[in-house]
């Protein structure tokens, strides 16, 4: 079963009698969203599954690396008849300069996605530019301006690996699952590059991320290729990854508070990435038991089962670790199971889930996912949200006081009155040029602060509505006052059921982790790992096709890969 394919509004699925979807105060609950994992519609596996259903041709053109690995390396695209080049400057900087954020000065790898040929010019004009990152000025044959680093603790124990001929030992590894890691994706206009407006219908690149995950995908093989270079210049006699390694590696990367504020400043999109889960959740939990769909699920267990236990290693607070996770895959084998020859088998196993750990329960919900077949292009239609509507300030401050009521009774659990709901401003650093939580009592944010605090502000903007008179416009009660505009704003867009986290994120006890969670897996990232509240690494690709395996393996069952010679 699939999403509607004759239905292609959002909010008329969203109303549709016929699909049981999971309440928003369940769903947006922050541990609920913080608890979320890769499914089908992550943007990495959907990515992937255009490049191998339409056969896209990927070669490597040229490889000018020295002895270290210095130099320029190109790949050449040609996508449903568009033509596209990566191109990667590669460099090797001091340990001391490696870091996950984003006002390093350099890095080991710079590269460009541009659209076209590849002139000298072009060459040129990429090199003086890219290198350069925040600093450069590109133009809008550029679509995806990307950098990152050699893994400091891996790289070159890799490189000596292969060099003496072996393979690497797992044991050594850890749970690690990358060569590199990236620290940015720029695209949509930035500097100078295409916007993705820019991009027309049909374009191969025209669903949301689709650049910046084709990008990702390459740098992951720039990866590869500069480690086995490197081996093959210290010895002739070098040995290439062999099959169990050559597609284990991904592409590491880090977040720190950067995707709250896009959270919290992107309704419409949550609202879409969310409700296409919900939606294909419905659809799967009252599937038949077939004997083919039982079959999936199980496989897919013994996959996350080999997955996590060959990782190994404890709780990864506030979330489970590997062990746990494997023991709790186990647990979810041996219910469904129990429940496999039910009329609703998928759903009996959802229900149980539901009332489990919500690790278990979104772990139970990415497998069943599986089951969904809703075609790739339906849901690229379904991700597309079109620019803002415009707000209608004609509405009275009667029927802001009746949306209030409607949509945002969760405010009354935040107890938002309390000193502790008001402890954080979000602000652009000056220093860092990152967003920043700062304490209200120790700085004033002044003309840095970041605009996200939306249930404080409603809730400030609902006492002020208590005192205006109900039959006046949302515009004449801005002339008053003109401080809630921001509140009133938001909602009169009301961007969907699923557009708002229930949490106040300026709250004493906010953690960040969550959303930031919920923003990677929705990416395609796995191998979650917080290094404080605020930030956490991630791994992107692990276990992924190579492009070079277009048209000759199955290119959507590669998440969860057992780490070779790991503990299973």
């Amino acid at each position: 079963m699939t999403i509607s394919e004759e239905v292609s509004e959002l909010s008329t699925l969203l109303n549709d009698p016929n699909n049981v979807l999971r309440p928003a105060e369940m769903v947006m609950k922050p541990a609920s969203l913080g608890a979320v994992r890769m499914t089908r519609f992550s943007f990495s596996r959907s990515m992937i599954r255009r490049a191998f259903t339409n056969q896209w041709e990927i070669k490597l053109m040229v490889v000018d690396f020295d002895e270290l690995g210095r130099g320029h390396i190109i790949y050449r695209i040609l996508a449903e008849e568009k033509l596209f080049h990566f191109v990667a400057f590669t460099s090797t900087i001091d340990e001391a300069l490696h870091t996950d954020r984003v006002i390093a000065d350099v890095w080991d790898v710079t590269a460009a996605l541009v659209e076209g040929e590849i002139d000298n010019d072009l060459l040129q004009f990429l090199r003086d530019e890219v290198p350069k990152q925040e600093l450069s000025r590109l133009d809008p044959r550029v679509l995806v301006l990307t950098r990152g680093n050699r893994s400091v603790r891996f790289y070159d124990y890799l490189v000596e690996r292969l060099a003496d001929g072996k393979q690497p030992e797992s044991k050594k590894l850890g749970d690690a699952g990358y060569i590199m890691r990236s620290t940015a994706f720029y695209g949509n206009g930035k500097f100078g590059m295409r916007s993705f407006l820019g991009f027309e219908d049909q374009h191969p690149l025209s669903a949301p991320y689709r650049a910046q995950f084709l990008a990702a995908w390459l740098f992951r093989e720039v990866s590869y290729e500069s480690v086995e270079h490197c081996a093959k210049a210290k010895n002739p006699n070098a040995v290439s990854f062999n099959d169990e390694w050559s597609c284990f590696f991904g592409l590491g990367n880090a977040t720190g508070l950067g995707l709250v504020p896009w959270a919290m400043k992107h309704p419409g999109e949550l609202n879409s990435w969310i409700a296409i889960r919900e939606l294909a959740l419905s659809n799967v939990r009252f599937l038949k038991g077939s004997n083919q769909n039982k079959q999936i699920l199980e496989e897919w267990f013994d996959k996350a089962y080999q997955y996590f236990s060959s990782l190994g290693g404890g709780d990864r607070w506030p979330w489970m670790g590997p062990d746990s996770l494997a023991k709790a895959t186990l647990l979810i084998h041996d219910t469904f199971r129990s429940l496999s020859e039910n009329d609703f088998p998928f759903n009996d196993l959802y229900l149980w889930a539901e009332k489990q750990d919500i690790e278990i329960t979104e772990l139970v919900i990415s497998i069943l996912l599986e089951l969904d077949d809703t075609d790739d292009e339906v849901i690229d239609s379904l991700l597309m949200v079109g620019s803002q509507k415009k707000a209608n300030f004609n509405t009275t401050v009667a029927d802001l006081k009746k949306i209030i009521e409607e949509n945002y009774l969760w405010l009354n659990e935040l107890n938002l009155d309390e000193t502790e709901a008001k402890h954080y401003w979000w602000v652009m650093s000056d220093n860092a040029e990152e967003p920043r939580r700062a304490e209200r009592s120790v700085i004033d944010p002044a003309h840095r602060e970041i605009p996200i605090d939306i249930s404080l502000r409603i809730n400030k903007l609902l006492g002020d509505l208590h005192k205006a008179d109900e039959r006046i416009s949302a515009g004449e009660f801005l002339h008053s006052f003109p401080e809630h505009g921001i509140a009133i704003k938001r909602l009169l867009d009301n961007s969907g059921p699923y557009s708002e986290p229930r949490e106040n994120v300026c709250d004493f006890k906010h953690l960040p982790l969550n959303l930031q969670r919920f923003q990677l897996a929705m990416y395609g990232m796995d191998n979650f790992s917080p290094q404080s509240t605020d930030w956490l690494r991630v791994t992107l690709f692990q276990g992924a096709p190579r492009v070079s395996e277009i048209g000759s393996k199955e290119s959507d069952k590669w998440i969860l890969p057992k780490q070779p010679g790991g503990l299973v």
